[in-house]
């Protein structure tokens, strides 16, 4: 009897999770906010008959990069100029309104992911914003998405070279050069070959793992242990964060504290600086075609700012 009892509860569950897991999968939460876009451009263009169009995932596929990308599956007025007062994820990406500088970047062509990085065939929330454990590139949000321009435009590097667009991006340089950051570090963005500290002249290009598996976050205030974090903090205090451990037992595993200096920095340097550390980009993992380069009259002149 007990047996029997048993076997009709756990018959009940095993339905249970079928019609569970059917159930997601015939009503993801992309669904949601793509029929939702649909019904706000119906109203946009006055045709209730859009309101009614196939619901589906989206991608962009581009072999040149080798990425797909369904961001557009849930991000549907990203290149609709009408959606600019729009909520998230319904809302005109910045910059794209108004012949903004975004809108030289064809979605179609570039994707998301070439600049925004993160998981492009994800199409849920929690596996595509925030912080995604496991992911080794992050997306890049904020002040933070401009350390990907340079993958394509080395031009940034030069110090004459300013764009406001990318402010943050521009201050850092700026304080990386005030600052005298290449005394220590190679960064061969800048011509320097220095020995003193670590180089940084491919730090953008690392994955959170390379950059994990030899930093330790142990001092970290920070529950997200990530690259960007790490240098954030390092910026803003360096004798807190890596303050040696001579006194360790062993002298196998002693090793000296940093020795570069606190500057004081208010947390818009420490952004500033962190991004353009991390705009510091090695060409050999990007890939990027040279057919994705900005237009200039003569490029090869920007190629010295190469790592």
């Amino acid at each position: 009897m007990v047996k029997h009892a048993l076997f009709a509860v756990f018959s009940v569950l095993v339905l249970f999770l079928l019609g569970m897991f059917a159930y997601r999968e015939q009503n993801p939460e992309w669904k949601t906010y793509q029929a939702e876009y649909y019904k706000k451009l119906a109203q946009a263009v006055n045709d209730p008959k859009i309101a009614g169009t196939p619901l589906k995932v989206k991608q962009v596929w581009n072999q040149s990069l080798n990425r797909a990308d369904r961001c557009t599956t849930c991000h549907g007025g990203i290149d609709n100029p009408a959606f600019e007062n729009e909520p998230q994820p319904y809302k005109t990406h910045s910059n794209f309104a108004n012949e903004g500088y975004i809108s030289k970047h064809a979605f179609e062509k570039f994707g998301c992911t070439i600049c925004h990085e993160g998981d492009g065939q994800a199409v849920t929330v929690s596996k595509t914003h925030g912080v995604v454990k496991h992911l080794d590139r992050q997306l890049l949000t904020g002040p933070y998405v401009q350390t990907a321009c340079t993958k394509c435009h080395y031009e940034l590097y030069n110090p004459e070279v300013y764009w406001p667009e990318v402010e943050t991006l521009m201050e850092g340089k700026k304080l990386a050069v005030e600052l005298g950051c290449v005394a220590c570090h190679a960064i061969k963005q800048f011509g320097s070959n220095a020995t003193l500290a670590p180089e940084l002249s491919a730090m953008g290009s690392k994955t959170e793992l390379s950059f994990y598996l030899v930093h330790d976050f142990s001092r970290i205030e920070s529950k997200d242990h990530l690259t960007r974090v790490w240098e954030f903090e390092h910026f803003k205090d360096p004798q807190k964060i890596v303050p040696g451990t001579m006194d360790a037992a062993d002298p196998k595993d002693r090793t000296p504290p940093t020795i570069m200096p606190n500057w004081g920095l208010t947390d818009e340097e420490a952004t500033a600086l962190t991004v353009f550390t991390l705009s510091l980009r090695d060409p050999k993992v990007e890939r990027i075609p040279r057919e994705y380069f900005p237009k200039l009259d003569e490029h090869d002149e920007f190629l010295q700012y190469r790592q």
